[in-house]
């Protein structure tokens, strides 16, 4: 490139001294002055417009996504991997991993590493986020979310998408979190029910450096689908909107002609890749939602397109030169936030103490113990959603107990548990409902459950991880067509029967108001799940809740057995 511009320029001087040694022979020295002074002033102008015109600028994109409020440092064991001989664990024994590990995360440890990043590249940096963030750990229960914002306000981010967690506080109070923000909150693809305007910027353009960078947000577009619908969610619209994108980025690059253009979502991996491949104009995609941990990025489409774990494990930094609007090179890495490893930032460490101050006595209670660890996060059965699903077949004496997959949570150590331990797997006030369904209900509904779960379209992939349930022994061939998954169902101990009636509890569940399933005499027993379940742990202590075989997958060549993959 460098020879390009000396030819470049070389030429353009011998055209100019063309022009002056035809000047020299004119008998008007004022015009020859004159005419020597332009083309002087061309020659000039033209060399230092070619060398920034091909000039290469840098820019680090900083980010985070799902950390679910989580303040303080936490345990947390990451799901296993399904291989086709079957499932196999990506922490070996995570009991004895921690030992040396310690804990993940923590939003003080988080910004001293934010803030290293930062000071590597300074005035070239852009801190994003994407979303489920102000909600998930037992202290949004009580604070809603606000010290969240006031840290991440201190910190300095500069952009956030809202993800469907979000959108579990009343519609006031989640615009109110906005207000507070000293950063925009963006997502094109939110609009109010009524007008279906924009409920939030759909956009936004930073500059960063020589770089001018537009910013899109697109945050999950089927929460009115999710548990949040019992908050704001019910007064907006959401959708994946390719169409809107499409036209949006457009406008964006016609009237702001951006060097860069970049998604902030909370669509989800396997959505946001697909996304990717079919709306043109995206340079970099930030993925939220999964909590997948990417050490790599993919490239599709000539969008790089990442996410990074959740709960504060990890933040990323991705390098990446532009030169005339073109990404030519990146860096990329997933940097793991240990406690043991990276001090607090002392600022940060101040707000986190006065949030939990009005709260601490309560959190700190030790309510019972466990002699294993507990876990949530695994795509079929957890011991964590064990342990709530036993515990509210156990307090409303049904015959099934349902609770949602959710993916977030920490991981419970063998030892004392406190009410915060169990305030961080159901941060909620959410009631439990009661409902007889049919056994053909019954049936359909799981068949529904399990074709979301495995679904190969992640536009229709709705929800999260197989459903937590207790009272049944289940056996599915995922090979199967949709509605002929299930090999085998028992209930009670006994085959299920199509013309059978059966009780069923549920927290944070829809599909009993859902005419496909045919819930009977649905009730709001008023109960607080988190609270009941609080009660149970104090009754049963010490908690044995471990992986058992009340689901079993047929895998290619045999069963998934989770027992094996249970505590070492």
């Amino acid at each position: 490139m460098v020879n390009g511009q000396q030819t470049e320029q070389s030429m353009l001087r011998l055209e100019a001294a063309e022009v002056l040694s035809k000047c020299r022979k004119m008998k008007n020295n004022i015009s020859f002055y004159f005419l020597t002074i332009i083309m002087l002033g061309f020659v000039a102008t033209t060399t230092v417009t070619s060398v920034f015109a091909s000039e290469t600028a840098q820019i680090r994109i900083i980010s985070t996504n799902d950390i679910h409020s989580y303040l303080r440092p936490i345990y947390y064991r990451y799901l296993d991997e399904i291989k086709p001989w079957g499932a196999q664990s990506r922490e070996g024994d995570y009991i004895n991993k921690a030992e040396f590990e310690g804990k993940i995360g923590g939003m003080a440890h988080v910004a001293t590493m934010i803030k290293k990043l930062k000071a590597e590249k300074p005035g070239k940096n852009i801190l994003l986020d994407a979303g489920d963030t102000w909600h998930g750990a037992g202290l949004s229960l009580f604070d809603k979310g606000v010290s969240m914002v006031k840290i991440m306000n201190a910190i300095g981010y500069d952009v956030m998408t809202p993800g469907n967690w979000e959108f579990l506080y009343p519609k006031e109070h989640f615009l109110d979190l906005v207000e507070q923000a000293d950063f925009p909150v963006i997502a094109y693809n939110l609009t109010d029910r009524e007008w279906e305007d924009p409920v939030l910027e759909q956009y936004v353009i930073k500059k960063v450096g020589k770089l001018k960078v537009a910013l899109i947000g697109l945050t999950y577009p089927w929460t009115a689908l999710t548990s949040a619908i019992t908050g704001a969610a019910k007064w907006f619209k959401f959708g994946i909107k390719e169409e809107e994108a499409r036209d949006l980025i457009a406008d964006i690059r016609k009237q702001h002609d951006p060097d860069l253009v970049v998604f902030i979502s909370h669509g989800g991996y396997g959505l946001d890749q697909k996304f990717a491949r079919r709306v043109d104009g995206i340079d970099i995609y930030l993925s939220g939602h999964t909590h997948d941990e990417v050490f790599d990025p993919v490239v599709w489409n000539n969008t790089i397109i990442f996410q990074g774990g959740a709960h504060g494990k990890y933040v990323v930094s991705l390098d990446v030169d532009v030169k005339d609007k073109k990404i030519q090179n990146f860096d990329y890495r997933l940097l793991k936030v240990r406690q043991n490893l990276i001090e607090p930032d002392p600022e940060i460490e101040k707000l986190i103490e006065e949030a939990y101050e009005p709260y601490k006595k309560k959190l700190s209670e030790v309510i019972g113990s466990t002699k294993v660890m507990l876990h949530r996060r695994d795509f079929f059965q957890s011991s964590m959603g064990n342990l709530l699903t036993d515990a509210m077949r156990d307090s409303h004496k049904t015959d099934i107990a349902f609770f949602p997959a959710w993916r977030y949570g920490a991981t419970m150590m063998p030892g004392k548990i406190t009410a915060e331990d169990i305030y961080n797997i159901v941060p909620t006030d959410g009631h439990v409902f009661t409902y007889s369904m049919s056994g053909k209900g019954l049936k359909t509904l799981l068949e529904n459950i399990l074709g979301s779960v495995v679904n190969k379209d992640p536009y229709t992939r709705v929800g999260g991880d197989m459903i937590r349930f207790s009272g049944m022994k289940l056996v599915a061939d995922l090979a199967k067509s949709s509605g002929n998954r299930i090999l085998s169902l028992t209930i009670g101990g006994k085959p299920f029967s199509k013309e059978a009636s059966y009780s069923i509890a549920s927290a944070h569940t829809r599909f009993q108001n859902s005419p496909l399933f045919g819930a009977m005499k649905v009730k709001d027993t008023g109960k607080v799940f988190v609270e009941e379940l609080i009660n149970y742990v104090r009754k049963i202590s010490p908690i044995t809740s471990t992986l058992d075989d009340r689901i079993q997958i047929v895998g290619q060549q045999r069963v998934i057995d989770f027992r094996q993959l249970d505590n070492k």
